[in-house]
């Protein structure tokens, strides 16, 4: 065989094993849109019924998106409902994909075959989707851009949170309630690899977003400010201020032990020109205990969430955060 004669036969080699990809592409695509003995109708056909979606479809996203697209744009509806032929011929809503109804028959959700970039590769994983939740449960695609949500935030996530709700109630809480924020500004609605709370990294760079002056670093520093800001703070309020757990200085007790000056036993007297330990205590007499339960640490400490300069007492070695 001569150079030639080998170089036609690899041509058409190639020709051959191209053109049988080509026809096992398309017989693919045919069996796509043929499975199950279902064939697309196209949008005509589901307009004879449902008309009243067709006539604003046009003003939504997806009709927007789907109208000018090669693949789906005489097919719009089958884009989401699945082929329609045999829906048709049965007329009976169990045969057509309907999201709304996705929890009752473990369908797999149609919004995530084009909602699956990275925004949404956490949703499987997420609270919502480990309680059965689906896309359909928060949006609704036959409204107007701009109106996919069922209701505003953050009524949408209160029939759900009741408890976030009354928490939100608190005389102390963050300003949802008041407009200002939104249960977005802080949750990963959809999943969150960091956080089963659906938060970003470990909650701490979340609350650091906003209030920057409390992260640091700090040359004295307090231990639960880097471990997490929950073990002070209720996110979402509380009956005590600056969103803490427990008033002051409760809260500080459970991790110190009572203050010097609150300790020191009261002296039944009114001479308190010989205190037991001179400027160790604010009061001698037996109101000290008293005083010393309703002093706010932060009165003294103001500086709780870190300090860059030293403490004046030495017996703190200047990590009080005093300033």
């Amino acid at each position: 065989m001569t150079k030639s004669h080998k170089m036609t036969a690899r041509l058409l080699v190639t020709a051959t094993c191209l053109l049988l990809a080509a026809m096992l592409y398309a017989g693919e695509q045919t069996l796509a849109d043929q499975s199950d003995g279902k064939m697309y109708v196209g949008n005509e056909m589901c307009l004879e019924c449902h008309d009243d979606v067709g006539e604003n479809f046009d003003m939504t996203s997806h009709g927007t998106l789907l109208s000018g697209s090669a693949k789906y744009g005489e097919r719009s509806c089958e884009a989401c409902h699945g082929p329609g032929s045999v829906h048709v011929d049965e007329m009976d809503p169990a045969s057509i994909i309907n999201p709304a109804r996705l929890g009752d028959d473990n369908q797999v959700d149609p919004c995530l075959e084009c909602h699956g970039g990275s925004k949404y590769y956490n949703w499987e994983f997420s609270p919502h989707a480990t309680e059965d939740m689906t896309c359909s449960d928060c949006h609704q695609v036959h409204k107007p851009a701009g109106q996919s949500m069922k209701k505003p935030m953050p009524e949408l996530c209160y029939d759900c949170h009741s408890d976030v709700r009354a928490a939100f109630y608190m005389p102390s809480h963050h300003p949802v309630e008041e407009g200002k924020m939104s249960c977005m500004d802080c949750h990963q609605i959809h999943g969150s690899e960091a956080s089963f709370a659906m938060i970003d990294d470990d909650g701490r760079q979340q609350c650091f977003a906003c209030h920057v002056d409390k992260e640091g670093p700090f040359l004295f520093e307090h231990e639960p400010v880097n471990e997490d800001c929950g073990v002070c703070h209720q996110p979402h309020g509380s009956v005590a201020n600056g969103l803490l757990t427990q008033a002051e200085p409760a809260l500080c007790l459970n991790c110190h032990s009572m203050h010097f000056h609150a300790t020191i036993p009261g002296v039944d007297s009114t001479n308190l020109e010989a205190p037991q330990q001179p400027g160790r205590f604010f009061d001698s007499s037996h109101d000290g205990f008293k005083q010393g339960m309703l002093t706010k640490c932060t009165q003294c400490h103001t500086q709780i969430h870190g300090s860059d300069l030293p403490a004046q007492s030495i017996s703190g070695q200047g990590g009080q955060m005093t300033r």
